[in-house]
């Protein structure tokens, strides 16, 4: 994506442009634009997914804290060691949370940039029609 980026930048600088040169990258940029729309969406897919499985492990009521009559009493290790679990699925989960966010932020970023350079390719190619 960043490539694409990079050749709309540096085409933008080159005043002796066709139409025909114009148009063709418009496509490239709007064929980008929505390659990272499709990846912006599907990072937003994997995000949510991830927010509703640590809202499902951090309303899980630890252990101890309900009281059902146990059958015979748990075993401290046991406890902890699911507790312990428990906490590190919650961290994993946040973590990826704060991964996918960052990454969608990243394509937003470039999807403005791309949508900016279309924009500038769109004015361009309007005064040259006017010519």
């Amino acid at each position: 994506m960043a490539r694409w980026l990079l050749i709309a930048v540096g085409l933008l600088g080159v005043p002796a442009w066709g139409a025909g040169d114009i148009a063709q990258e418009m496509r490239q940029i709007e064929t980008a634009l929505s390659q990272v729309a499709a990846e912006q969406q599907s990072v937003y897919q994997r995000f949510q997914m991830m927010q509703v499985m640590l809202r499902s492990e951090e309303s899980k009521v630890p252990p101890l804290q309900s009281y059902t009559p146990p059958s015979s009493p748990p075993s401290y290790d046991n406890v902890v060691r699911e507790n312990n679990e428990r906490a590190a699925r919650i961290k994993q989960y946040q973590d990826e949370l704060d991964r996918l966010y960052s990454r969608y932020m990243e394509l937003e970023n470039q999807r403005a940039e791309l949508a900016q350079t279309l924009s500038a390719l769109a004015q361009q190619q309007g005064r040259q029609s006017e010519r």
